[in-house]
């Protein structure tokens, strides 16, 4: 099916040249002939593209372009302005309001042509990034429902040969299993959240939280994997709470990431700890910091380990890292209206910090 184009000009000579010169090329020509009008034809049967004069009775061409942008269901549709302003002043007013091109009156036909049909491929490529998102969103979800059902079963089982077993090596080695098990149901959750938070479609639960007690379940919960290595894991917070007005499934995820990328990174007998540092009376945000002894975060890698499937390259490793936690901690902070980020721990080490607001 050809594209459509809404032309929205009052003046009914322009219109008609207009609609000629697309007719020719096998648009599907609307027109609309004042601001309002318009609107109502965009909510009847969003166009490919809108050619939109500036100067129109009752909402002019600037206050229409506003309107479209404001409103998600067609912020996303061209939006061409022809006029016959060549003010520097005008084009920065019509950029202000979202326009995407414009065509000077009088109009050439040639680049007339040439921008719609440009307007109408940045459409078609829009479209067909959301068809690519929603099958990666089957995608995820399939893999999620692929994987979930043998890990239980793992799980399952190695909890019952935990319970019969009376081998002290035989209970350490399935308590190892249980725990890359949990690991691995950690990594499909984020795969999971990921593609939610990247899409806006896991709404925040936010309720009153104390943080010292969500950090005190998450090093707990690390513990098995810490005392292999024998490091220790610390938590350095105030007396009493720190309460903090978050989401609990997303904070708990979020702390558990972290914590489990500090001991994963840390050698031996070294020390892992979590600050935290509750909201002070004058506005500065509530913080958490979960430092390790590790190798570090290189500096040119420091946004590179917050972008899903982001490649580090550490120099003690034999291979590239990747992975989701980091890219879920920074949807999940920026979720909450925060902000993350990692430095360097002196004399060695990470510092990932984590700001709530």
């Amino acid at each position: 099916m050809s594209a459509a184009v809404l032309i929205v000009e009052d003046e009914a000579r322009s219109r008609r040249l207009l609609r000629d010169l697309l007719d020719a090329q096998d648009y599907r020509v609307r027109e609309a002939t004042d601001g309002e009008e318009a609107l109502q034809a965009l909510a009847r049967d969003p166009p490919d593209v809108v050619l939109l004069d500036v100067m129109l009775p009752k909402l002019d061409g600037f206050a229409v372009c506003r309107r479209l942008r404001d409103d998600a269901r067609f912020g996303h549709i061209p939006v061409l302005m022809v006029t016959a302003l060549n003010d520097r002043a005008d084009r920065l007013k019509g950029i202000e309001a979202g326009a995407t091109d414009f065509i000077s009156k009088p109009v050439d036909t040639d680049e007339l042509l040439l921008r719609v049909r440009n307007a109408v491929r940045t459409r078609q490529l829009h479209d067909e990034r959301l068809a690519l998102l929603r099958r990666r969103e089957t995608l995820f979800n399939m893999i999620v429902h692929d994987l979930r059902n043998p890990l239980l079963a793992i799980t399952l089982c190695a909890r019952g040969l935990l319970s019969r077993s009376r081998s002290e090596a035989v209970r350490h080695l399935t308590g190892l299993i249980l725990d890359q098990a949990r690991h691995l149901d950690a990594f499909v959750g984020d795969l999971l959240d990921v593609a939610r938070l990247e899409q806006g479609r896991q709404p925040l639960q936010r309720t009153r939280e104390d943080l010292v007690e969500l950090g005190r379940a998450v090093l707990e919960n690390q513990q098995i994997v810490a005392d292999e290595k024998q490091i220790r894991l610390d938590l350095a917070a105030p007396r009493g709470a720190c309460p903090a007005d978050v989401d609990r499934h997303l904070i708990l995820r979020l702390l558990d990431n972290l914590v489990a990328n500090a001991v994963r990174y840390s050698p031996e007998r070294t020390r892992v700890v979590v600050t935290l540092t509750p909201r002070t009376a004058d506005g500065a945000p509530c913080c958490i910091r979960v430092e390790d002894e590790g190798p570090g975060v290189p500096l040119d890698y420091r946004e590179t380990i917050f972008e899903a499937y982001g490649v580090v390259r550490r120099p003690d490793a034999d291979f590239p890292q990747t992975g989701l936690g980091l890219a879920f901690c920074r949807l999940a902070v920026e979720a909450h209206g925060g902000r993350i980020s990692v430095g360097e721990r002196q004399p060695r080490g990470s510092v990932f910090t984590v700001e709530l607001p």
